[in-house]
């Protein structure tokens, strides 16, 4: 005899009603599980008793509901107090590394977009720009730079010397270390340095003078 059986057996819930588990929902709960296990054992066939493998699964299914329970429970608690407490949760980014994961820039008439990175160690740069075929049109080395926050700003002028028409453009740095390892930088945004509340919308400031969007984070690294 198993737990669903003794769920489903409307003789024994309604000849003993203080063992009845009123569950209209069908929802099993921690204690509907407990009163089940224990009305099976009160009621078990005693030529059939419940064998020592079956009574030790069941306990552990007991286990396994009451910390899956738990972590729903945190979970729950976790979510409120982001929902509850938006300023201490955007706080906890201070002195973090955070990458947006945009690889794009702008170009117009008045104005480039600047492209911020983070370096973990000493590495040499190139910043490769590409147009909308994902060709390569420009490739600047910037030589090398030592660990830590760096902006670069494109003048706009692809590998010929010739200033490109305005629109958006895509950027790819790599870095290439003293040992030879060669890596592609996700475009980064810096290390937060100050949290800014601008009306429903939070703002993170970098070290590079940026204020980006909390929404915009995808990567959050606390070395670079």
């Amino acid at each position: 005899m198993d737990i669903a059986n003794i769920a489903n057996d409307a003789n024994i819930a309604e000849s003993m009603k203080s063992d009845k588990v009123q569950n209209p929902k069908s929802v099993l709960t921690k204690d509907g599980f407990l009163k089940l296990l224990v009305a099976q054992l009160k009621y078990q066939d005693p030529l059939h008793p419940l064998n020592n493998d079956q009574f030790i699964q069941e306990n552990t299914m007991f286990s396994q509901l009451e910390q899956l329970m738990n972590i729903s429970k945190s979970a729950s608690k976790l979510n409120s107090n982001l929902t509850t407490n938006p300023r201490e949760y955007a706080a906890s980014y201070l002195g973090k590394y955070i990458s947006t994961g945009q690889n794009a820039i702008r170009v117009d008439k008045n104005k480039i977009d600047s492209v911020s990175f983070t370096l973990s160690k000493e590495a040499d740069i190139t910043v490769h720009i590409s147009n909308s075929k994902g060709e390569d049109i420009a490739d600047v080395d910037l030589g090398k730079l030592s660990k830590g926050a760096h902006s670069y700003t494109w003048n706009g002028k692809d590998n010929k010397g010739n200033s490109v028409a305005s629109g958006t453009y895509e950027v790819r740095i790599t870095a290439k270390y003293d040992d030879g390892t060669q890596i592609t930088l996700s475009k980064s945004a810096g290390k937060v340095i100050a949290v800014n509340f601008d009306g429903n919308q939070t703002m993170l400031v970098t070290d590079s003078g940026k204020q980006i969007p909390l929404s915009q984070v995808q990567i959050v690294s606390s070395g670079g």
